[in-house]
């Protein structure tokens, strides 16, 4: 019933916007009914006159996701970083982890090269799931049906670092990221994309956006996207439609309602990332793993799932002081697939642990997932004052329900052959996919209260947030006859923040903040685990140059999370946690986006982060740096606008990591290397050219230049456990406004 609901509403917007599409005549832009002329849509290209505003799109001013009020970056006292559309689209980013490269404190593409997810970690905390519009999407970190959101749909992205509970409920200590949607436009705009890469296939996208014909009150917008890729993996295939309209509607100067719908289908042939140790990060005496290996079989390449979702945003302001808004979402992600994979486990023949050599062993294996969410966040935002202090007051209650099906199943070792991958055979006859070895259904419940005041009094800002938390997860192992799990989580958290805003635009600001993050699983006495938590404080300064949109950001933080899972350190429990462990990082983030000259604009970030595995049962684990984050992370990226040749843009980047583990158990030899990677871009607006295209735009852009090979994660020596990072990658796209 509630998938045809989901398509039904999708139906009616696609309706709608074609509709109002077919009817619309075209409408001038920006002046250009001045001239009869069609207007290009915004550039971050600089103008002669030394403009130093420039693109507002490259750096914008303001992010929800900190205080859920609009509220400038540069105000709120905490670490935030924005990545608008104009930065991504000009580093040809097609993930969203892509989109995040040159951001500091997150190490993105954390699992390596993959067409399917969106993997990272934020201060080394791994993201369990991702908000899109400010609410949660459907997500479990054991599930395969996780969505992944196209960058072409989105404005923006937002990235708070640290703890987000009291805005966001349970949430990693590390930080949230919020993805920001296209919405309708009331200045009509239709723009065209057509995209190839150096693994071969074309990707194209289409969005128009502006009032309905005829209405001043609607405004729609129409996001679509066929992408049929190529990878760096031979015969491996990235396939995914995506959909997304939505629909504004405003009855009056105090109401606004948006609806809108997202749809996405993934058909991909793909090869499991599970390359062993030895052969990408060790030696093996027949020579390296070429990255291009195809380690399945065309037999069972099959990863397909669908994701749909339909909600809408209401905003009505009651008053000069009161503004009431809901935004609500349901979602469904469902999600199958059939592989043939190098053994996880056990990658290599012979006795336990196997030796290294040529051929691999594989395996089968199989999953049916399913995902459901239904979230909806209701606000009464209130602005007043008391004597000389102005409050923007934001009370809220959001609930979140969400449901997990999974079903997954490996088959024993020798029910596939093995690969020699120096002379790999494909083709197998009659693999027929395992039987499901895991079934659970689990059902999480949230409700949070929460209650926010920013409080200006003079130069002073002041932020206080404090909310209440219910959560409750159900989960029923159904291969073990519904063996039913319960946890209950009760949790206060808050935050205090104190800014001084000089009016040079330098503010520093101090702040203390708690979070929460319910744990999944019981002890070996069957009795469920608490909800872990951690703490932060916090000082920073920022400046924003006056009469600029030029941001300098500079934080100081420590961060500590209690209640962490370490193994229980009765033999006979071998297989179970206790719930003993903490851990703390502490470290600097730099970051800075700004114009240099009125030709060159710059963004640069770096992050330094002393971790420390404060106490676990595991004697290897107590003292090491907590996993997946480097003691030093960074970025530079330069765009140069030259001015002896009008519309043509250059950009270089460059971006790297120290040395990190992602091993359990710190084995020196699995460290993962550091690295720095190159990357390059040239865009012409041939509007500037001695054609004069109006709203044409090509654009080439190469990432990791020098073709470095690295290995990105490695988890243990015996199996099929590692993953190569992305190799050179060459895109050319050519883009159309009018």
């Amino acid at each position: 019933m509630a998938d045809r609901i989901v398509a039904r509403a999708a139906a009616l917007l696609l309706t709608t916007a074609i509709t109002t599409l077919l009817a619309q005549p075209a409408m001038a832009q920006d002046g250009a009914a001045q001239d009869g002329a069609p207007t290009v849509l915004q550039t971050i290209t600089l103008n002669a006159e030394g403009d130093t505003r420039r693109g507002d799109q490259l750096f914008p001013e303001a992010a929800t996701t900190g205080t859920k009020t609009a509220t400038p970056v540069a105000e709120v006292p905490q670490a935030i970083s924005v990545v608008p559309r104009a930065q991504f689209e000009a580093q040809s980013a097609d993930l969203v982890t892509e989109a995040l490269r040159y951001a500091p404190g997150i190490l993105s593409e954390s699992n390596g090269y993959d067409i399917r997810y969106d993997w990272y970690w934020v201060r080394g905390q791994a993201a369990s799931g991702m908000w899109q519009d400010g609410l949660q999407l459907p997500s479990d970190p054991s599930s395969y049906a996780n969505p992944a959101i196209d960058p072409y749909t989105l404005e923006r992205v937002e990235l708070i670092k640290g703890p987000a509970s009291v805005l966001y409920g349970q949430t990693v200590p590390g930080g949230l990221v919020n993805l920001v949607s296209k919405r309708p436009e009331w200045q009509a705009s239709r723009s065209v994309n057509v995209k190839t890469s150096s693994y071969g296939g074309l990707q194209t996208g289409i969005d128009l956006t502006g009032p309905v014909a005829g209405r001043s009150d609607l405004a729609y917008r129409l996001t679509g996207l066929y992408h049929n890729m190529g990878s760096q993996v031979d015969q491996e295939r990235s396939r995914h439609l995506t959909f997304a309209p939505s629909l504004t509607w405003t009855p009056d100067d105090r109401t606004t309602i948006t609806a809108y719908a997202h749809y996405r289908r993934d058909r991909d042939d793909f090869s499991p990332r599970f390359y062993p140790a030895h052969g990408t990060l060790l030696p093996n005496p027949a020579g390296d793993i070429p990255r291009d290996l195809f380690l399945g079989d065309p037999a069972a390449t099959d990863f397909n799932r669908d994701f749909a979702a339909v909600g809408y945003e209401l905003e009505h302001r009651l008053d000069t002081v009161w503004t009431l808004r809901q935004n609500l979402r349901y979602a469904r992600s469902a999600q199958d697939m059939f592989l043939v994979l190098v053994n996880p486990a056990f990658a290599w023949p012979g006795d336990f642990p196997g030796t290294p050599g040529a051929e691999m062993n594989r395996v089968t294996a199989a999953s049916d997932d399913e995902l459901r969410n239904l979230a909806v966040d209701s606000q009464a935002e209130a602005r007043f004052s008391t004597g000389a202090a102005e409050h923007t007051l934001l009370i809220g209650v959001d609930y979140n329900w969400s449901r997990f099906s999974g079903k997954f199943g490996n088959s024993a070792p020798g029910v596939v052959p093995g690969l020699d991958f120096t002379d790999p055979q494909y083709g197998l006859d009659g693999v027929v996919p395992p039987a499901y070895t895991t079934s659970v259904l689990q059902t999480r419940k949230q409700l949070g209260l929460y209650a926010q005041d920013q409080i200006r009094a003079g130069a002073w800002i002041t932020t206080l947030g404090l909310r209440y938390d219910r959560s409750e997860i159900d989960t029923i192992n159904r291969l073990a006859g519904d063996q039913l799990t319960q946890t209950d989580d009760n949790a206060l958290t808050g935050r205090i923040g104190v800014a001084y805003q000089f009016q040079n635009g330098v503010m520093p600001y101090a702040a203390y903040s708690t979070s929460f993050n319910p744990t999944l699983g019981t002890n070996a006495a069957g009795d469920p685990f608490e909800a872990r938590s951690a703490r932060q404080f916090e000082l920073g300064v920022k400046y924003q140059q006056p009469e600029t949109e030029n941001l300098f950001t500079a934080t100081l933080f420590t961060s500590t999370e209690d209640n962490v899972l370490t193994p229980d350190p009765d033999p006979a429990n071998a297989r179970f946690s206790v719930q003993d462990g903490e851990q703390r990082a502490r470290g600097l983030e730099l970051e800075a986006k700004f114009a240099l000259t009125p030709q060159i604009n710059v963004i640069a970030a770096y992050a330094y982060t002393d971790s420390e595995v404060l106490s676990s049962n595991d004697s290897r684990v107590v003292g090491q740096d907590m996993l997946r984050l480097p003691r030093h992370q960074g970025g530079l990226w330069v765009q140069y606008n030259d001015a002896f040749t009008p519309g043509l843009s250059l950009s270089a980047g460059l971006r790297g990591t120290s040395s990190y583990q992602s091993a359990p158990t710190y084995l020196p030899e699995l460290e993962i290397p550091g690295r720095g990677l190159v990357d390059l871009g040239i865009r012409y607006d041939l509007a500037e050219s001695p054609w004069r295209v109006e709203g044409a735009v090509l654009q080439l852009n190469a990432a990791n230049v020098f073709d470095k090979r690295f290995v990105a994660q490695c988890l243990n020596l015996t199996g099929g456990s590692c993953n190569y990072g992305e190799g050179r990658s060459i895109e050319a796209s050519f883009g159309y406004t009018w």
